[in-house]
C-alpha cells in the first residue's frame, strides 16, 4: 500500500507555476533592490525585456532547497511508516487466512470486520498525511511566490523592464537571447533577501 511515491516528485516541481511572472505596475524609485548591474535589453519598438530560467533559479534558490529538503524528509518517513503499518495489516490478513479452518463462521466474520476497520485507519492515515504534505508544499508555493513578487518588482523598477518572463522546457518560449537573461540577477537578490531575513529573525 505504497501511495506516496508521487510525492517526492511533486514537491520537486513546487513552485513552478508561479514563475510566470508578467510585472506591469510602476515600482517607487526607492524600493530599488541592491543587485547586480545589468543593461535594459531593448527589443523591436522600444519594449524593454528579461526572462529566467525558473529551473536554474529553483535549483539555487537556498529558501525553495532549505524546504524541499524537509518536505522530502517528512515524504520518506510517512512512506516507511505507511509501509510498516501494511506490512503489519497484510500479517493480520494471513495470519487470518491460515486460522480460517479452525474459526466458526461468526469468528471469522467478526475478524474480517476488525481487518477492515484496520484498513480504513491506515486509508485515513495515508489521506491525512498526504494532506498534510500538500498544505506545507502550499505554503512553500506562497512564500517563494511572495519573495519573487517583492524581488521582481524591484528589479524592474530599477532596470525599467516593461516585461520578466519565465523560460524554461515546459514554457511557451520557444528560443531566448542569452542577453535577456536575468536568472542570476534574481538569484542573487532571493538569496541576500532570504539570509537577511533569517539574520533579523535570529536577533
Amino acid at each position: 500500500m505504497k501511495n506516496l511515491g508521487t510525492i517526492l516528485s511533486v514537491i520537486a516541481l513546487a513552485g513552478v507555476a508561479y514563475l510566470m511572472i508578467n510585472q506591469n505596475s510602476a515600482t517607487e524609485p526607492s524600493a530599488k533592490a541592491e543587485v547586480a548591474e545589468k543593461p535594459v535589453m531593448k527589443s523591436e519598438g522600444g519594449i524593454s525585456i528579461a526572462f529566467i530560467k525558473s529551473d536554474s533559479l529553483l535549483a539555487r534558490y537556498e529558501l525553495h532547497q532549505e524546504y524541499k529538503a524537509k518536505l522530502e524528509a517528512k515524504a520518506l518517513q510517512i512512506d516507511a511508516d505507511l509501509e510498516r503499518r501494511s506490512k503489519g495489516f497484510q500479517e493480520s490478513v494471513a495470519d487470518l487466512e491460515q486460522r480460517a479452518s479452525t474459526l466458526t463462521p461468526q469468528q471469522i466474520q467478526q475478524s474480517q470486520i476488525e481487518l477492515q476497520q484496520i484498513q480504513q485507519t491506515l486509508l485515513q492515515y495515508r489521506d491525512e498525511r498526504t494532506q498534510e504534505l500538500a498544505m506545507e508544499e502550499q505554503e512553500l508555493t506562497s512564500l517563494i511566490k511572495e519573495d519573487m513578487d517583492s524581488v521582481l518588482a524591484k528589479i524592474q523598477a530599477q532596470e525599467g523592464y516593461d516585461f520578466i518572463f519565465s523560460y524554461d522546457p515546459a514554457s511557451e518560449l520557444l528560443a531566448t537571447n542569452p542577453a535577456y537573461d536575468i536568472t542570476d540577477i534574481v538569484v542573487k537578490a532571493l538569496n541576500e533577501a532570504y539570509q537577511n531575513k533569517k539574520a533579523a529573525e535570529a536577533k
